[in-house]
């Protein structure tokens, strides 16, 4: 699973719009759109605003990512 498959997954097992969760992290949706797509990759600070707000480390969302 991708970085951006894995991040997906996350916010909509917490039931999160892409718009809900930019107004919670303060990031365009259109960015989120672009991460969860693996078009772009996310900064440091998103990826530990992220992990953050769902409780879990960032080493959990990098982990498939960095096996691959």
């Amino acid at each position: 699973m991708t970085l951006g498959e894995k991040m997906r997954k996350i916010r909509k097992e917490n039931d999160m719009t892409k718009q809900e969760l930019g107004i919670v992290l303060n990031v365009p949706k259109e960015r989120i759109k672009l991460y969860e797509s693996n078009e772009e990759k996310p900064s440091d600070f998103y990826l530990s605003s992220f992990a953050q707000h769902f409780s879990i480390s960032v080493d959990e969302l990098l982990a498939d990512e960095q096996n691959n």
